[in-house]
């Protein structure tokens, strides 16, 4: 590909890891990532710690060693660091929004879900929260809907999705305060409440 700015020709400069336009010297990248103040990035672990560094998440040892493990797992799928570090913190963190994290990182939602299929047979994760996980997101929120949530998990799988719609419908919270929680749109909370609202 050609240099953006004078058509020149790229070459690919060893020491920077990045094409470099050989008469005017620019820098051919799609994009440059800038991480946050005071925000400690591990030459090892470059697009973990960004995306950690990003939405303030606690790169813990569990999490590097899945995101180490994961890369020698799918080695024959063709997954980038970034769509492999989407999926791991997604895995690790279930109330964050999928397509933001994948946004972050330049990674699509299709091949960002197809990566946490694939390392959730190979780690046996299921994205589906227990009784306990959901009484403590709510405790940790100082929400108080543990009676629905212990009355409705009798009857279905407490999904993402679910807990949301049982916040919502046992608190006095806002479409749009349920939905900053957990990282999704409005219209996503008001959608599976209707739906659960038919159920019960």
């Amino acid at each position: 590909m050609p240099c953006l700015y004078c058509s020149s020709t790229n070459k690919f400069d060893k020491g920077l890891n990045l094409f470099v336009c050989s008469k005017c010297g620019l820098i051919n990248v799609s994009r440059i990532m800038e991480i946050k103040p005071h925000t400690e990035v591990d030459r090892n672990l470059v697009e973990l710690s960004l995306l950690c560094g990003e939405f303030e998440l606690e790169k813990t040892e569990q999490i590097k060693r899945m995101f180490r493990s994961s890369y020698v797992a799918l080695l024959k799928g063709n997954y980038t660091m970034s769509e492999l570090a989407v999926a791991v913190v997604f895995l690790n963190n279930k109330s964050l929004n999928i397509s933001k994290l994948g946004g972050f990182m330049g990674v699509k939602t299709r091949r960002a879900k197809t990566v946490v299929k694939r390392l959730q047979d190979v780690f046996n994760i299921d994205l589906v929260y227990s009784v306990e996980e959901a009484h403590e997101f709510c405790n940790t929120q100082g929400i108080n809907a543990n009676e629905l949530i212990t009355n409705i998990a009798k009857h279905m799988e407490l999904t993402k999705e679910v807990l949301m719609s049982c916040i919502y419908l046992a608190t006095d919270l806002s479409y749009g305060k349920v939905a900053r929680m957990f990282h999704v749109s409005e219209n996503t909370v008001w959608r599976h409440v209707k739906k659960l609202e038919e159920y019960i």
